[in-house]
């Protein structure tokens, strides 16, 4: 009889778990069919905004600028061609890419043309030329014509910022952060750009993934299938914009930070990294393929971000060098290999994006990144700091006639409370560390990996992306503080981290800051003890006095009397200012013809400084005209002088660091 008994007990309790279970699996997947509907709402929303946004930005005259003049491929693609291109350029296509005309009929491509395979950077950006040919093709070759297109890169962006925001908040806070995200000036201003926003999709998707890796239990199901969708997402993204590979180290990241001990972290997280890996390298073949062989500009892009203009908009003051006086292509080319030249006499032509020139501007970026490491730590940090504050930093609304009121409220918001995305930020990791020290060092590398990159070519097409940082730390805030409404309301307990929790917070956050500090100082005891050899090369040069003549307010120099050599010999300039006679707001310009367009810096007057001639350096090239300092009396301009063996220098230039906190918003200067 207890047999039985304890038997029917049993055979209940097995059947009121399995209904339990049921209903649990039920309720699953009742709330996974609501996400995909909302997901998929989400993205259509916002895929007929995008569309909308970029229609009306043409009919209202406004000229998006994304390398048009290299959509050939796309052209050849959407007239049935293959991805090649025509060699002499066939010259009705010639006409489209310089949006002379606004439609091109594939008829206009004669039987006779010679077709080649694309290469360069059309070979790098394959599958973005591949979409933009298929959308053409489907719909009519027209720059009109690709609204549907950027419109579902918007709606996959706005789609995958959606689940980055459910990883901390409930629904309504996610779609609310998500339809904020949606109407930012920063992210759909810079949405016409297809080249630069096509990273954008991608990026947002990777970094749900990661966020679902390292917040859920990992298994070997749910660790390989990440790796798997992630190593596609980057694999196709590659092929779109071939920056994505900043991605891979955030991944790899992740994998260290998965829940469980460390054989855990060990066993799901090489395995999962090899699984990434090899799928990246399936699905980014072509692209892969192409950049190996026939590209060589990564370093370029590197390059061109140490110039002076970024140093200001990360809000740096300017030490008493320059890294870079311009900021074109133009200039990174003739300097680089410049430097190449002085560097290894009797060097030979350097093709622009050859595999020369690959090596060239590597060499060129580790000599300055050996002379200045502490400049690229601030530059870093300065850039972290910048990042937490975009959704404080743009205001103009994209459209004059869309979302008066809601501009007008957040212009209002915003602008009185400009150093807030920082707090948030910080609030939110202080909050996050106290409940799991593995998260919180997972979303403090986070933040300074994904923070500082976009210090290497610092302007808001490369980082307009992460404004979703600051969203998410606003959204998460408000939902810990309605969750704990809520449970006071209905008095129902709230497991809220305890006092020694927030404390071993404290504590490990106050190391990654005392750490940070430490790098930097050591960063720049070492720079100081690099830089003062060169400057000391400077301030002992040996120069000779060049004769001027006033034309246009423009002090000429005559042309050096040495041969022209290829690549560039730069002749290096000093010269020598009574600054306290200046006028207030004046500048140092140094004149080229329109030839050398970005060439010529602006270096402003520094007239605090006592009554002392300073002396100032520049590198000089071809069509070099001479120096200006704009109505100024003669006074201020005290001598031009040549150095006289500039191949003794390395670098053109003691440290950068940051104005204030570096939260202010960049000047208009």
């Amino acid at each position: 009889m207890g047999t039985a008994v304890s038997t029917a007990v049993i055979t209940a309790m097995r059947a009121v778990n399995a209904s339990s279970l049921r209903r649990v699996a039920s309720s699953k997947r009742g709330g996974a069919v609501l996400e995909c509907v909302i997901v998929l709402a989400v993205l259509v929303a916002a895929q007929d905004w995008g569309r909308t946004y970029w229609n009306r930005s043409l009919e209202m005259g406004r000229h998006p600028g994304f390398y048009q003049l290299y959509f050939e491929p796309a052209v050849m693609i959407a007239c049935g061609k293959g991805f090649v291109v025509s060699d002499p350029q066939v010259p009705a296509i010639g006409r489209f890419l310089r949006e002379q005309t606004t439609t091109f009929n594939c008829n206009d491509i004669p039987p006779e043309a010679i077709l080649l395979r694309a290469g360069g950077f059309q070979a790098t950006a394959r599958y973005l030329m591949t979409a933009v040919g298929w959308a053409w093709r489907m719909a009519g070759v027209s720059w009109r014509k690709l609204g549907p297109l950027v419109g579902l890169l918007f709606g996959v962006t706005v789609a995958a910022a959606y689940g980055i925001f459910r990883l901390g908040m409930g629904r309504v806070l996610a779609l609310l952060c998500t339809w904020a995200l949606s109407l930012s000036p920063l992210h759909v201003l810079n949405l016409p750009g297809i080249r630069d926003y096509s990273k954008a999709p991608f990026l947002l998707m990777l970094v749900f993934l990661l966020g679902v890796a390292v917040t859920r239990g990992p298994s070997w199901r749910s660790v390989l299938s990440i790796a798997v969708a992630s190593g596609v997402v980057l694999g196709i993204g590659y092929g779109f914009r071939y920056d994505l590979l900043i991605a891979i180290p955030a991944f790899l990241l992740a994998m260290t930070c998965l829940d469980g001990g460390w054989r855990a972290r060990l066993k799901y997280g090489s395995a999962g990294t090899a699984v990434f890996l090899v799928t990246f390298y399936a699905s980014a073949w072509p692209v892969i393929e192409a950049v190996r062989h026939l590209w060589d500009c990564r370093w370029h892009t590197m390059v061109i971000g140490l110039g002076d203009p970024q140093t200001k908009e990360l809000q740096l003051h300017a030490p008493v060098y320059d890294w870079f006086a311009g900021f074109s292509d133009e200039f990174v080319y003739a300097t680089t290999t410049s430097y190449a030249a002085r560097v290894q006499p009797g060097l030979g032509h350097i093709e622009y994006c050859g595999p020369a020139y690959d090596s060239v501007t590597r060499s060129f970026m580790l000599d300055v990144a050996s002379h200045t490491p502490a400049d690229f730590l601030v530059r870093a940090y300065a850039s972290s700091l910048q990042m937490v504050q975009l959704p404080f930093r743009w205001r103009a609304a994209p459209m004059p006639d869309v979302a008066v009121t809601y501009y007008r409220i957040r212009n209002a918001i915003t602008s009185r409370v400009k150093e807030a995305g920082i707090f948030l930020v910080v609030t939110a990791v202080v909050l996050i560390t106290a409940s799991s020290i593995r998260l919180g060092l997972f979303v403090v590398a986070f933040l300074l990996y994904f923070g500082g990159y976009p210090a290497g070519q610092f302007h808001d097409r490369h980082f307009f992306h992460l404004e979703f940082i600051t969203w998410w730390a606003l959204g998460f805030l408000v939902q810990q503080l309605a969750t704990a409404i809520a449970a006071r309301w209905l008095r129902r307990p709230l497991a809220l981290p305890s006092a020694h929790a927030f404390r071993r917070a404290a504590l490990m956050l106050g190391g990654c800051v005392a750490a940070l500090w430490v790098a930097l100082v050591v960063a720049r005891l070492y720079q100081a003890r690099s830089m003062a050899p060169l400057i000391q090369q400077y301030a002992k040069a040996d120069v000779e006095p060049v004769e001027t003549q006033v034309a246009d307010e423009v002090y000429r120099v005559p042309t050096a009397a040495r041969p022209q050599t290829d690549p560039e010999t730069a002749d290096l300039i000093a010269v020598d200012l009574n600054e306290w006679q200046c006028p207030a707001d004046s500048k140092v310009t140094f004149v080229y013809d329109r030839s050398h367009l970005g060439f010529g810096p602006e270096i402003a007057v520094r007239r605090d400084l006592a009554q002392t001639k300073t002396r100032i350096f520049v590198p000089v090239y071809a069509t070099f005209q001479g120096v200006s300092v704009g109505r100024a009396a003669p006074g201020c301009l005290a001598g031009v002088f040549r150095v006289r063996h500039p191949e003794r220098f390395t670098l053109m230039p003691l440290h950068q660091s940051l104005i204030g906190w570096g939260l202010e918003p960049p000047s208009d200067e």
